[in-house]
Formats: C-alpha cells, sequence, structure tokens
C-alpha cells in the first residue's frame, strides 16, 4: 500500500488499542499480525505509545479485509467511549458547551492523529467540522473517513448525552457505496457522497448545547495541562500544506501539470479552500506553479543534452517564446544566458560529475 504522508506523522496507540479490542469483540484476533507492522500490544497499551501512520493503515487494511462489514468504519465509532478518543476525549468532556468541547478537539486533534488536519468554520447559521482529512496527499481509505466523521458525531452525542442528536448534513469526499443504510441509520440524516470535502454540518444551536457529563474543572486543568506537554513532544509540522503541493506540481509537470482543481482533490479540498490555506503562508496556487517551473527548469537548463524546446515541453509550456518570457521574468536571463552561466563546459574525452 503507498504511503500517503510523511514517515514522522504518527496515531495515538489508544485508537489503535480501541480498534483491536472492537475487532476481536467482532471474533477476528489481530494481535499476531503486528509483529510484520513494526507493533506490539505491549507497545500500544503505553498511555503515550504513538504509532507511525503508515503502520496504523496497514492494521486498519488488515480489519477491514477480514471482517465481514462493509461499513466497518461507522459500527467502530459507534462502539467508542471516551478512552478510545485519548485525553481528547475527558477534555471535551471538561467543556461548557459543544462548541467549546469541539474547538478542544480542533485544538489537540493531533494527539489522536497528526497529519489531517482538524479543524471548524463558522458560515452564518452553520458550524462545519472537517474531521482530520485536511492536509492530506490523497484523500483516506473509505473505512477511515467514515470512522473519522462517525466518531465526531459520536461524541458530540456521548459529551451532550443526546444519543438522538443527528447533525445538520454530512458529507463525504469518496463515492457512494452500493448501500448507504447504515449511514442513514447512524447519523440520522442522508450523507452527501463525492463533495469538495469530508465535513460535518452543525447549527449554532447544536454549538451551544450544554456538556452534560462535564468532569470537575480542576481536573480538566489537569487535563489540559498533560494535554499541552504530549502536544509539545509532538514534532514540528514540517510538512506544510505549500510544500505537499508543490511536490505534487513538480511531480506532475512532465506529465502536462496539474490544475488548481486536480491539486484541490487529491487533497480533498475545492480550490477555494486551497487558495485560501496557502494564503495563509503567504503563497498562491499561480505563484507555487511558478516556483515548481523554475526549479525543474533550472534542473533540466544544467543538462546540455535538452534542448530549449524540449525543456519548454517538459515544464508544460505551450510554446518556447512563452518559456522563455517566464525564465526571464523569474531570473532576468533567457534560458540560454543562464544555461551558459550555469553549465560547465566538458572537456572532450572527460566525464561530466553530478
Amino acid at each position: 500500500m503507498p504511503a500517503r504522508v510523511a514517515a514522522s506523522y504518527s496515531v495515538a496507540g489508544a485508537n489503535l488499542v480501541a480498534l483491536l479490542a472492537f475487532v476481536k469483540a467482532r471474533g477476528v484476533d489481530l494481535t499476531p499480525t503486528l509483529p510484520a507492522l513494526g507493533l506490539s500490544l505491549a507497545g500500544l497499551s503505553s498511555s503515550d505509545a504513538r504509532v507511525p501512520v503508515e503502520a496504523a493503515e496497514g492494521l486498519w487494511v488488515e480489519a477491514a479485509n477480514r471482517l465481514d462489514d462493509p461499513d466497518f468504519g461507522l459500527h467502530f465509532a459507534e462502539r467508542l467511549d471516551l478512552d478510545g478518543f485519548h485525553v481528547v476525549g475527558h477534555l471535551a468532556a471538561t467543556s461548557r458547551t459543544v462548541g467549546e468541547a469541539l474547538e478542544r478537539v480542533v485544538t489537540y486533534s493531533r494527539l489522536l492523529h497528526d497529519a489531517g488536519r482538524t479543524e471548524l468554520e463558522h458560515h452564518g447559521d452553520e458550524v462545519q467540522l472537517f474531521p482530520g482529512c485536511r492536509g492530506l496527499p490523497s484523500a483516506p481509505p473509505r473505512h477511515i473517513a467514515e470512522f473519522n466523521t462517525a466518531s465526531a458525531v459520536a461524541l458530540v452525542r456521548f459529551v451532550s448525552a443526546r444519543p438522538d442528536w443527528k447533525p445538520r448534513a454530512v458529507r463525504f469526499f469518496h463515492p457512494a457505496p452500493d448501500d448507504v443504510s447504515q449511514h442513514r441509520a447512524f447519523f440520522g440524516v442522508k450523507p452527501t457522497f463525492q463533495a469538495p470535502e469530508t465535513l460535518v454540518v452543525l447549527t449554532r444551536d447544536d454549538a451551544s448545547m450544554p456538556v452534560r457529563v462535564s468532569a470537575p474543572s480542576r481536573l480538566g486543568q489537569h487535563l489540559e495541562a498533560y494535554a499541552q506537554r504530549l502536544l509539545a513532544d509532538l514534532p514540528r509540522r514540517d510538512d506544510a500544506l505549500r510544500d505537499q503541493v508543490l511536490r505534487a506540481l513538480v511531480s506532475e509537470l512532465p506529465n502536462g501539470g496539474l490544475t488548481i482543481e486536480q491539486v484541490a482533490a487529491r487533497f480533498a479540498m475545492t480550490p477555494r479552500t486551497l487558495q485560501r490555506r496557502l494564503a495563509e503562508s503567504s503563497d498562491s496556487f499561480s505563484g507555487l506553479v511558478d516556483e515548481a517551473r523554475l526549479g525543474l527548469a533550472e534542473r533540466y537548463l544544467a543538462d546540455d543534452t535538452l534542448s530549449l524546446g524540449e525543456v519548454s515541453y517538459l515544464l508544460g509550456f505551450q510554446d518556447p517564446s512563452t518559456f522563455h518570457k517566464a525564465f526571464r521574468r523569474w531570473r532576468g536571463l533567457t534560458p540560454g544566458e543562464w544555461r551558459a552561466q550555469h553549465t560547465k563546459v566538458v572537456a572532450p574525452g572527460a566525464s561530466r560529475v553530478s
């Protein structure tokens, strides 16, 4: 299974302990598969255990293959208790309202899974919760996307003591399965599939619901301090969205390049959301296209076996004159002038050193 994220990303071991317990209750013991994934039950059971994303996804895939349950992600989320959310669930339970609980989930979501981002957005009467699928180089497997979404709904129901609560809407990026009856039964509404992004929609009234399982405030303070220490121990997000977009553009330029719609789809976002996220780091999609083209242009120009026309084609320009104008804008030189300054002449019979 190809990796979608950097190896430095990780998942809370508590989540996988809950997964193992759920699968075992269904008659499937996955503990013999752990060593092949570089995991151990003892290691997962540590309160601060972190598991590489690739290993975690491998265990999810194994569970999905072994269980005769096409809606495995939904059913797993349905059985979660607060311990399944690690310290984040218990922190949510110390909040005053559902909205405050979700804000805490957003703040500390990296403790659960630090590859995708969990975010809240307010639009008029709507509160949109994006459950950990944003910022990934490609959309997560269906079971994981449905688990993330269903577990967010389950958490709202748990902390509000409203097991009958239903969101205003649920939207999934992935295509609809053959049977959506289990989705409608769980969420209380029929989800939309093949949406621009995976999200749960609440109303402002929903966000104002009081938390009914609130723990003592002193416990909340201790939990917050503990969560902050755990968060500080996680590696910094050095694999920023701009860098992921840039790598995608560089890899596809020789194949004709990518439109903003295609790149946004890879990250399970709308083009508008992608532009907004890039703007947060003072970037733009067109600027990153230029950056990708310039980096490749200099690499190709350093290889004097490629003609300027071939370089232009590999960079996705319609004709060499457009490439010529763009390169002059970037470097103040024509491609030929830059090549002359940066390509060493190799004496006959000598070998080029890269």
